[in-house]
């Protein structure tokens, strides 16, 4: 789903992903690093609704755009993603998960 989402959205944001990975995030929904391209999500988005996913895509994507969470970046998430912040609250409605960390 991840490479599909990418793939819808590549064009839309005219940006390029070289690399991504899932791993397990004990704080964090994604991460991008704009130096090097890679965005990393978070294995428990597995659990998430589809549309919560395509959320952290277009914002880890967007962070190519601008590196902060600042005006420009809500400007660029309203003109890509409308609905964004309902699917942001829907997120952090549920926690990250319920377990012990090793």
């Amino acid at each position: 789903m991840i490479p599909d989402l990418i793939a819808k959205w590549e064009p839309i944001l005219e940006v390029s992903v070289p690399r991504w990975n899932i791993k397990r995030m004990k704080t964090k929904w994604g991460s991008c690093n704009r130096e090097t391209g890679h965005i990393w999500f978070n294995v428990e988005l597995a659990k998430k609704h589809p549309g919560c996913l395509e959320y952290i895509v277009v914002h880890e994507m967007t962070h190519y755009l601008e590196r902060n969470h600042g005006e420009r970046f809500t400007k660029l998430m309203e003109r890509f993603m409308p609905n964004w912040r309902s699917l942001r609250d829907q997120l952090n409605e549920a926690p990250l998960a319920e377990e012990e960390w090793a």
